[in-house]
């Protein structure tokens, strides 16, 4: 059995995990946790770790440049990371925004929308 450890980061607390992962690769065992959510935590970022991806997309608008901040609708698979940014970094805008609006929707294949999180209009 191999140990693993971890920073939780259900809560504000950020308990210092150990994990004791098993011959076949499996989470046996959580310590550290101050609440079950640990333990939930533990498990999910050893199968599939996720992330919230948040980032700036480029914009054109009446000859003005600018970005406008980004970011998945719901954490994404870690391993998605590399490719969702490739499909952002590809994206121009030429028209108004609005905070809330769907910029690219199934980022990466990850089944989450990549949204605005503000309103850019035209004029500035």
């Amino acid at each position: 059995m191999k140990e693993v450890t971890m920073c939780c980061t259900t809560c504000p607390s950020g308990c210092a995990l150990r994990v004791m992962i098993n011959d076949k690769n499996q989470v046996e065992k959580v310590e550290g946790n101050h609440c079950p959510r640990g333990e939930v935590f533990a498990q999910k970022e050893w199968v599939n770790p996720e992330r919230m991806l948040t980032s700036t997309v480029y914009a054109v608008m009446e000859g003005k440049e600018c970005l406008v901040p980004v970011k998945s609708q719901a954490p994404i698979p870690k391993n998605l990371m590399q490719k969702a940014m490739e499909e952002i970094r590809e994206i121009c805008l030429q028209h108004p925004v609005k905070m809330g609006e769907v910029i690219k929707e199934n980022l990466a294949g990850s089944q989450v929308n990549l949204v605005a999180c503000k309103t850019i209009n035209n004029k500035r």
